[in-house]
């Protein structure tokens, strides 16, 4: 059992089995203030919590003995409320069995390559499972009711006198300026991605010149934000008489007009959005201020209309909320309120979210034409792109129904429904025939009549659709499982033993000759010689200052580049040599399937091998440059210093000084010896032992 147990996890196991504390902490023979010490403690100790699971004598106080009893090495322990943690159990079960089965004496080298590809391919589902965090978004045209919906599903309301409305801004449509995110954090807060002001000037110029010329112009959502910061408003005006119309007074025509240089009113209207101030990212509330989500509604208004004086234009506007303010989950989620669909589908924040494999997407339609222009356009997008969503079921379409609408609907026999959810069924079945006309696969559907049908139901219909998600990643872990049980039990090692003996003994004999690097090609510190010619002086200048530790100009990350790129062409033409070497085993022995796919791997494993060596080499450069640059430098800086502000030739003078201290500071080059040593031994580690022991076969 492990050293310490969560005591969240205890009292839970206590509250289901209904034994009071006092109780309990009679049966185990402590006090009462004792056992609530413990219980309000963090961890407790392995062996008084298995004696307070014991005691308690529930399946529930067992099962969690028996969870924390498990010995975990292959993967990550989950936290006992996971809600595939069994799954998980079972991927850790088959990889220490399949390790054991690697040791065992019984394992023949020719099934390391499928054992290996078993391996990975249960832990890349493991930690598609392992993660809870996954996204709802939901997608729709203008007007629907798409966001007034996503409101009532997650339960984001404020009081309106005696109902409730949504937390966002919503209308009859072009209400929300962009795409809206709801995320989980510790406070209530809105953080703000706003638009560059060269792209505001553009949208600027694009309403003036379409207000001037009467072409063109912006979408109403965002003509109002910029009218809203730059106080150019339309407003109306009411009648003075019986028999005249209200009017409404364009401040920014007005200003046109007076002005007659589109230009001129460009910059006017520029300059009175004040975009400097307008530099906020985010505003946070405390949890526990009193009318948060009413705070959070007139902040999120004021943003998306342009009338909160410290933000700019929204292009993505984050809203930032505790746990427990959405309905109950067990996962971490997001939830996306895209920006409604006009015209085309074919855009790539919608895709972003069909693309995501943790992302389940909400098609809204409304109830009178389901499924809709929208998203039979959007699920023959994402059959057409290769998605995958449609087959995967991360797609489902959510109708939404207004008025008595599912009670005007009629059967094919001319009936009208009962009661809404007849109507919902019989819309149901139009849409599936819908879908087969159009040549596409049914979708999960469901109805929801905001006000009238129950939200609740429909959260958990959509935190099922991530269940749907998680369980075929689950089933896809039992069936390798199945196959590790399989590999195990029915290992058939009757393989081309001589091919195997041959191609071991080939690439045995190329690592030996490729064991030895060539010398040095490029020294590492030409690379930063170089760069100091082409670096603007002030940048290598404040580098110097900063003892090469400079963001614009970093000497010992650039000198770690230097490494790679020597050690890069000091062993380019061994690389061709193995992959030659691999070829030829290829041609002589790939009419054997098994063999040819372990030479393909060996092949792919090479180049993996190469990408790590050059990464790593890079790395233990700049490590073990940037102590010698920092602490063992000091002359080289105080002349670099020195020379700065004496007349031109700056950066030609540096590099000289730079070239003198490598060629002849006896630590500089001690660490280039350190640094050499260290590229001989991930040679050998990275490529050469790996090459040996990846084509190793024993016949015995």
């Amino acid at each position: 059992m492990d050293d310490q147990i969560p005591t969240t996890v205890m009292r839970m196991a206590r509250d289901a089995s209904g034994v009071r504390q006092a109780d309990l902490a009679a049966k185990l023979g402590v006090s009462a203030s004792v056992l609530s010490r413990l219980e309000a403690s963090e961890n407790a100790d392995a062996k008084m919590a298995k004696r307070y699971l014991q005691s308690l004598a529930t399946p529930l106080g067992d099962e969690i003995i028996e969870f924390f009893e498990r010995r975990w090495r292959h993967l990550d322990r989950p936290d006992f409320a996971h809600p595939e943690k069994e799954a998980i159990w079972r991927a850790e079960e088959a990889l220490q069995k399949l390790h054991t089965f690697e040791e065992s004496r019984d394992f023949d080298p020719i099934l390391h390559n499928p054992l290996n590809n078993l391996r990975k391919r249960l832990l890349s589902d493991v930690d598609f499972v392992r993660h809870t965090e996954h996204s709802i978004a939901f997608i729709g045209e203008i007007g629907v009711g798409k966001t007034t919906a996503l409101s009532f599903v997650t339960n984001l309301l404020v009081p309106d006198g005696e109902k409730k409305t949504s937390v966002f801004p919503t209308g009859s449509g072009r209400m929300t300026v962009c795409e809206v995110a709801i995320k989980i954090a510790p406070a209530y807060g809105i953080a703000v991605d706003s638009m560059k002001e060269d792209e505001i000037r553009m949208l600027v110029s694009d309403l003036v010149t379409g207000l001037a010329t009467g072409k063109g112009g912006l979408p109403s959502e965002l003509d109002r934000v910029i009218r809203n910061m730059a106080d150019v408003r339309r407003v109306a005006v009411r009648s003075r008489t019986p028999g005249e119309k209200p009017k409404t007074v364009d401040h920014l025509k007005e200003l046109i007009d007076r002005s007659g240089d589109v230009d001129a009113v460009i910059a006017e209207v520029v300059a009175r959005m004040k975009l400097e101030t307008r530099t906020s990212t985010q505003i946070i509330l405390s949890k526990d201020t009193e009318d948060s989500m009413d705070w959070l509604s007139k902040n999120i208004s004021r943003i998306n209309y342009g009338q909160h004086p410290d933000f700019s234009v929204p292009v993505l506007i984050t809203v930032l909320l505790p746990l427990e303010a959405l309905r109950e989950t067990p996962y971490a989620l997001s939830v996306i309120d895209t920006k409604g669909v006009e015209g085309t589908t074919k855009r790539q924040d919608l895709m972003k979210r069909i693309e995501d494999e943790r992302t389940v997407t909400v098609l809204c339609c409304s109830f009178s034409d389901a499924p809709g222009n929208v998203p039979l356009s959007i699920m023959r997008d994402a059959i057409e792109t290769g998605t995958g969503a449609v087959e995967a079921e991360r797609i489902c379409l959510l109708a939404l129904p207004r008025n008595d609408e599912a009670l005007k609907i009629v059967d094919d026999m001319g009936n009208r429904p009962g009661t809404p959810d007849e109507g919902y069924a019989i819309r149901e079945g139009q849409i599936d025939q819908q879908f087969a006309t159009e040549g596409l696969p049914a979708v999960p559907v469901n109805f929801f009549h905001v006000g009238e049908d129950s939200a609740q139901d429909v959260w958990e219909w959509l935190i099922g659709r991530i269940g749907s998600i998680r369980a075929s990643k689950v089933d896809r872990i039992s069936r390798h499982v199945e196959a590790a049980e399989n590999l195990i039990l029915n290992a058939d090692v009757a393989k081309t033993r001589v091919a195997r003996a041959t191609i071991a003994e080939t690439m045995r004999k190329a690592a030996d000759r490729f064991s030895e690097l060539p010398p040095v090609m490029r020294p590492a510190a030409m690379n930063l010689v170089a760069e100091v010619k082409s670096t603007h002086q002030s940048s290598v200048a404040a580098s110097v200052t900063r003892r090469g530790e400079w963001d614009q100009f970093n000497a010992s990350y650039i000198l770690g580049q230097g490494v790679r790129r020597d050690v890069n062409l000091r062993t380019k033409d061994i690389f061709v040599r193995i992959d030659e070497t691999i070829q030829g085993l290829k041609d002589n022995f790939g009419h054997l399937a098994d063999v040819a796919q372990f030479l393909e791997n060996l092949s792919e494993d090479v180049d993996d091998w190469r990408k790590e060596l050059l990464s790593r080499v890079a790395l233990s450069g700049r490590m073990l440059y940037s102590p010698h640059l920092l602490n063992r430098a000091g002359d080289l800086w105080k002349a670099c210093l020195k020379r700065y502000g004496e007349g031109s030739g700056y950066r030609v003078d540096v590099s000289q000084q730079f070239q003198a201290h490598f060629d002849a500071n006896e630590d500089a080059l001690a660490t280039a010896v350190k640094v050499e040593n260290q590229v001989k031994a991930l040679w050998a580690q990275l490529i050469i032992d790996a090459l040996v022991e990846s084509s190793a076969f024993s016949d015995e």
